[in-house]
């Protein structure tokens, strides 16, 4: 049953998670959002609140992102170039069906796929690739060939986020990279270009910011505590206070309301996010969420009466929803599921802990079992590395236990949702303990009942990078090896010259300097323990692919397949990072699965 249901469950549409992946027109009449649908991301519009979506454009690349202008004019979004990150901004006047490029003849420009609009609607601002990391940069909201219009404020090393400006357009401000993962927001003065930190040193970190209506404030995740608080800093004073502050869960994602009396934020509990309302006049906190999973995105509707969110629920692909706050009613905008998947049985994860192999951490994970166990079992390792694992929508996961495996989602030390001392816990340490944290999910597996000759494991990114670990430094335990979009040496991810240069930097702040940690890194580096590797691999990739490039696929593939080993591997032409084309996406899913299915004798 897990090949056909994976090639429904990987076609099935999903409303976007990252960045800003919806946006309401300024008066809340419609909703513009990102969807996959039809085979790769588009750009829908829908009229609130029972219209049917309607697409935009007949771009073929994906689309995110969509902001509409502040008279509603237009409605703008980015546009990848097949996967390459170098993003152009396209502008949409839906009353004519009119579509612009507004960076045409760009293929070497690559911005963050979420610019910002002046409130007068007259200026973008934007973050861009320059040099060894991101210029913060402003155009006019007209077409600039080649970029000739773009206008650079500040230079950071690495940019978290694009910009955001005031409400009275004085001021930009920006989460930015100072050091390893720690962050800072930059406040810029448009005028001027003088700007100032939020944030940034060894005690206080800040990030993920919002600006209040009026422009005054800015509300941020972050403090100087273990779990990230929701804070508020005033720009004329420079005084933070701390409007929600709890020592055991993270909190982050804050939305303003529109008469800036109250903030909606998101908390991170036991691998699942809630959504938060808190009234900045008395203190109450109420939340408003609306099921099992991970919720994303929050804002309020122009009149502050209703909370906007995607939700991606165990049971249903990520979707678009608004809820009442008088009386917590819940509305769906979005319907991804297909008819045809509303009958499958689709199982609920849960979050287990369990001791990581040197016995120096407690590894949390999201764990799901099958209604009939075979024995076989697999390890499905998140990338990032600065992420995690949660009980949500999950094609793998739903296809494989639907074959009848047990599933482990570890996340191992470098995870974020679990305090800042876990994420930060395997900076310089790479390869070492959050590698044991993944092996022991095989252990932990074991104990559940489960064939130790039958446990695989897979991941994508770092995910994949994990995967070659493992079964380098611990081939006896696996049945099978799955490694989507990977990379194999830690040396070459800082020296190859077609990895953006921003994302070399950040392999330098957190892996370690390839003159002085050479050694370290060197037997660290999955590529120069092949020899070690007894399990069937199969490796994935997508040809141009900015951050983990597939050139040492088939290098790899090479050397294993001289030793005798089995070493299946696919590039797949015009894919990044992310394998988003339909019958690409499909391929790899399946592929996976079946790999998987075949060598832990489940088929």
């Amino acid at each position: 049953m897990g090949t056909p249901l994976i090639e429904k469950l990987a076609a099935a549409p999903a409303v976007g998670e990252d960045y800003r992946p919806y946006a309401l027109a300024p008066g809340g009449t419609t909703v513009a959002f990102e969807w996959y649908r039809g085979g790769d991301w588009q750009i829908y519009c829908k009229d609130l609140p029972d219209g049917e979506p309607r697409r935009v454009g007949d771009l073929q690349d994906r689309c995110a992102c969509p902001l509409f202008s502040p008279d509603g004019r237009y409605l703008y979004f980015s546009c990848d170039d097949r996967g390459s990150e170098c993003f152009d901004v396209y502008r949409y006047e839906p009353d004519r069906a009119d579509l612009v490029n507004l960076l045409p003849e760009t293929p070497d420009l690559a911005p963050l796929p979420d610019p910002d609009l002046s409130p007068d609607g007259t200026q973008l601002a934007m973050t861009v690739s320059n040099g060894s990391g991101y210029a913060v940069a402003v155009m006019p909201a007209e077409p600039s060939p080649g970029g000739a219009a773009l206008r650079h404020l500040a230079q950071f090393p690495y940019t978290e986020s694009s910009p955001r400006w005031s409400a009275d357009g004085r001021h930009i401000a920006v989460t930015v990279g100072v050091r390893g993962q720690d962050t800072a927001i930059c406040v810029i003065d448009t005028t001027t270009a003088e700007s100032w930190f939020v944030g940034g040193s060894d005690s206080f970190f800040a990030g993920q910011l919002a600006w209040s209506p009026d422009g005054r404030r800015i509300a941020f995740s972050g403090g100087p505590d273990d779990h990230p608080a929701i804070g508020v800093y005033e720009l004329a004073t420079g005084s933070i206070t701390w409007a929600w502050v709890d020592h055991d869960v993270d909190a982050h994602h804050p939305a303003w309301a529109p008469d800036g009396g109250a903030l909606a934020f998101l908390v991170d509990v036991e691998g699942e996010t809630a959504l938060c309302h808190l009234d900045l006049r008395n203190g109450d906190l109420t939340e408003y969420s609306i099921g099992p999973g991970n919720h994303y995105s929050p804002s309020f509707s122009p009149d502050g009466s209703t909370l906007l969110c995607v939700l991606s629920r165990p049971d249903s692909p990520p979707d678009l929803y608004q809820v009442a706050l008088e009386d917590g009613e819940v509305t769906p905008l979005t319907e991804s599921l297909p008819e045809d998947l509303r009958e499958v049985p689709f199982i609920s994860g849960r979050s287990v802990w369990y001791t990581s192999w040197d016995h120096l951490a407690e590894v949390p994970g999201i764990f799901a079992e099958p209604d009939e166990p075979n024995g076989a079992a697999v390890v499905i390792v998140h990338g990032g590395p600065t992420w995690h694992h949660s009980n949500e929508w999950d094609a793998l996961r739903q296809a494989f236990l639907a074959a009848g495996l047990t599933v482990l989602h570890p996340n191992y030390r470098g995870s974020d949702g679990y305090g800042r001392r876990w994420q930060l816990a395997n900076r310089w340490l790479m390869g070492q303990g959050e590698v044991l944290d993944v092996a022991a999910g095989h252990e932990f597996l074991v104990r559940r009942g489960c064939d130790p000759k039958r446990i695989a494991i897979t991941g994508r990114s770092w995910g994949g990078f994990h995967t070659m670990a493992a079964v380098t430094q611990f081939p006896e335990l696996w049945a099978a090896g799955v490694a989507g979009v990977p990379f194999f040496d830690f040396i070459d991810s800082q020296v190859d010259t077609s990895i953006r240069e921003d994302l070399r930097w950040w392999d330098l702040q957190n892996t370690g300097d390839i003159e002085k940690d050479r050694a370290k890194l060197m037997y660290y580096s999955p590529i120069n323990h092949l020899d070690r590797v007894e399990a069937p691999l199969l490796l994935l990739g997508g040809a141009l692919d900015p951050r983990c490039p597939p050139r040492q696929i088939s290098e790899v593939a090479a050397v294993l397949r001289e030793r005798g080993r089995v070493c299946e591997y696919v590039v797949y032409p015009d894919e990044g990072h992310e394998i988003s084309g339909l019958e690409h996406r499909i391929d790899y899913d399946r592929r996976t699965v079946e790999f998987i299915l075949e060598h832990t004798g489940c088929v």
